[in-house]
């Protein structure tokens, strides 16, 4: 059981419901974030953000015919379940975004713009600085946003990278 608390980017969200996915795409790092789930000792950190970017993401397959409408529909109900509170097995707890998360995220976004981030990433970023109680690491596979995290002192892991 590992004791820190983990923050999933829509990324690493996306590799963990992967398997209903059933398209031809293979992905990396399935295995250790399923494994990091099932391991953690407290549900993975998400947000509204992180859920909102998973399902224009479902959409979009939907739409390109990479997945079908029960899927999508079996991704999500699965989603609100495993985020909810009603659940006593939850995977996913989902943190509310703090006051002025807009604002940090804004000033994230300039103060690194050399990094190929855009407004989501920045905003993830935010949503994490802003809850220091936690110190979660951010799990991500996206380079750029390890370059700001890197930065800005932000622990992170990178499920491909195993």
């Amino acid at each position: 059981m590992t004791k820190s608390r983990y923050y999933f980017d829509a990324n690493a969200l996306l590799k963990y419901y992967h398997p209903l996915l059933k398209h031809h795409r293979e992905e990396m790092g399935i295995l250790q974030i399923r494994r990091l789930v099932s391991r953690s000792e407290f549900p993975i950190l998400i947000s509204p953000m992180t859920s909102l970017e998973i399902i224009g993401k479902l959409t979009q397959f939907f739409r390109q015919g990479l997945i079908k409408r029960k899927n999508l529909n079996t991704i999500i109900t699965l989603l609100k379940k495993e985020t909810g509170t009603k659940t006593t097995i939850r995977p996913f707890e989902m943190l509310e975004c703090p006051d002025n998360v807009y604002r940090l995220a804004e000033t994230i976004l300039l103060e690194h713009a050399k990094f190929a981030i855009g407004s989501n990433d920045a905003l993830h970023l935010a949503i994490v600085k802003k809850h220091p109680l936690y110190q979660p690491i951010m799990v991500t596979s996206d380079q750029s946003l390890q370059r700001v995290c890197e930065s800005i002192q932000m622990s992170f892991y990178d499920p491909e990278r195993e």
